[in-house]
């Protein structure tokens, strides 16, 4: 009996002995304690994983995107006459854009808007999208009033630079010059 008293008290000790090793062990510190990731950027292992167009340390760089894609042109404003005259004899103007850079034409609508009414909006789905393939480069849009007849009317237009390192990425680009002419570009980018 003494024989197996002595063995519980071996078994007690040992298991003591264990809880107290383990209530001692100090538990590994978290790596991402204290890391901070911005711009959507999340902490894996001590380190910042950054999402697509940003970089560094802590996801703080904007990265400039290779190209950004157009998939539609709203045109918000535009000007009702031309200097006091209609666009048109007998109706409103028949309106269109026109993306260029310097003197090469990007993009040229290849319909217009007729009898188009200053107090709307008019959508122009690009199919398929254009891409503006050095979005730090200027650029031009255009509005036309298409004529039948005669050479269509230039109604203004707006240099722009489509990227800027200091917006993040906008799924909308306003263009407003505050001029006669503003439009809205639907846009997505490309690394």
């Amino acid at each position: 009996m003494k024989k197996n008293y002595l063995m519980l008290i071996s078994i007690v000790a040992i298991l003591t002995t264990i809880l107290m090793f383990n209530s001692c062990k100090k538990e590994a510190p978290n790596p991402c304690e204290g890391v901070t990731c911005y711009n959507g950027g999340f902490c894996i292992n001590g380190s910042c994983s950054c999402p697509q167009g940003y970089s560094g340390p802590a996801c703080e760089t904007q990265v400039t995107p290779t190209k950004i894609r157009i998939s539609k042109i709203e045109i918000t404003r535009f000007p009702a006459t031309d200097g006091g005259a209609g666009w048109d004899l007998t109706s409103g103007p028949d309106i269109y854009p026109i993306i260029t850079k310097g003197t090469t034409v990007i993009w040229d609508s290849p319909n217009y808007a007729e009898n188009a009414d200053p107090s709307y909006n008019y959508e122009f789905t690009l199919s398929p999208s254009i891409d503006l393939t050095s979005p730090t480069d200027q650029y031009t849009i255009s509005l036309y009033d298409y004529d039948d007849i005669d050479d269509d009317d230039w109604m203004g237009g707006i240099y722009f630079t489509p990227y800027s390192s200091t917006n993040g990425f906008p799924s909308t680009m306003t263009i407003d010059a505050g001029g006669e002419v503003a439009f809205i570009f639907h846009v997505t980018y490309e690394w």
